[in-house]
């Protein structure tokens, strides 16, 4: 997908990008994590900081992931033209964090640029486990596979590699957003691209919670809010209880699930072998 093809079809779908899930979605949601997290003795800013726009570059950690939170197909958006890849959205999810782990390792913060780095690296291999076990159930890593929850009488097997998959891209968001032992400070130009990337990533885990309670076209509004905000919720709970414990005792937590996660892939693709050979 070109930037050209997607913008196009975006604009196809206007209020996706200027109303829900971005625009003034978008920019209520990252003013009110900015002024709750504010901790600095400056007035509260009514959208982003002026610094943003200083250079195309700090621009686009905000212009990129705005993007990314508009290609997800929450329940009430309108519909898009084409589906959209899951590894598009996480590439324009994840712009902001390689801006700052560039700009830690230019501008001398090396330890921190090591230490964002070796987050990443806690957070993709769930992330990547997480969804291949969900895809086995729905044959696709499009965004829109997130939504096809199993059906009541489903195959036993389908609807626990699916949810084992949903719940492993959930245990994998402290790594991947840097919440909790994985908590780095940042520049302030690229804060509120950040934190629209983690708006992205706490919306994509909330997918499958969200189709689950709008099944049947039941899409009253708090059907839609309750699973990011009880997600959001559970997060800031994490975050401050583990923020001064160790990110090295953490990351062999999740070298544990890693393990976990790549042996039921494993044991699922068997299972699948055997099916097929009988």
């Amino acid at each position: 997908m070109t930037t050209a093809e997607l913008l196009s079809f975006l604009g196809l779908a206007w209020s996706r990008l200027l109303v829900f899930p971005g625009g003034a979605c978008v920019l209520i949601a990252v003013w009110l994590a900015e002024a709750f997290e504010r901790r600095r003795a400056q007035p509260a800013l009514l959208f982003f900081p002026t610094s943003w726009l200083t250079s195309p570059l700090t621009a686009s950690a905000v212009v990129l992931p705005w993007l990314g939170v508009a290609l997800l197909p929450l329940p009430g958006a309108t519909a898009l033209s084409r589906p959209v890849d899951l590894v598009a959205v996480v590439g324009l999810l994840e712009w902001p964090r390689l801006l700052a782990i560039t700009a830690d390792l230019q501008r001398g913060d090396r330890t921190r640029g090591v230490q964002r780095l070796a987050a990443a690296l806690n957070g993709y291999p769930p992330l990547v486990l997480s969804l291949l076990l969900m895809s086995l159930k729905t044959g696709t890593l499009e965004v829109a596979g997130l939504l096809r929850v199993p059906e009541i009488g489903a195959p036993l097997q389908h609807t626990a590699w699916f949810w084992l998959g949903a719940g492993a891209l959930i245990l994998a968001l402290p790594p991947l957003i840097e919440v909790g032992p994985f908590a780095l400070d940042t520049l302030d130009e690229l804060r509120p691209g950040l934190r629209l990337r983690t708006l992205g990533f706490i919306l994509i885990a909330a997918l499958p919670g969200m189709a689950l309670l709008t099944r049947d076209d039941a899409e009253d509004w708090w059907r839609i809010a309750l699973p990011p905000l009880a997600l959001g919720g559970a997060l800031w709970v994490f975050h401050s209880s583990t923020r001064q414990q160790s990110a090295l005792r953490w990351a062999r937590i999740y070298a544990g699930l890693d393990l976990i996660l790549l042996l039921a892939l494993l044991a699922a693709g068997l299972l699948a072998l055997q099916a097929r050979l009988a």
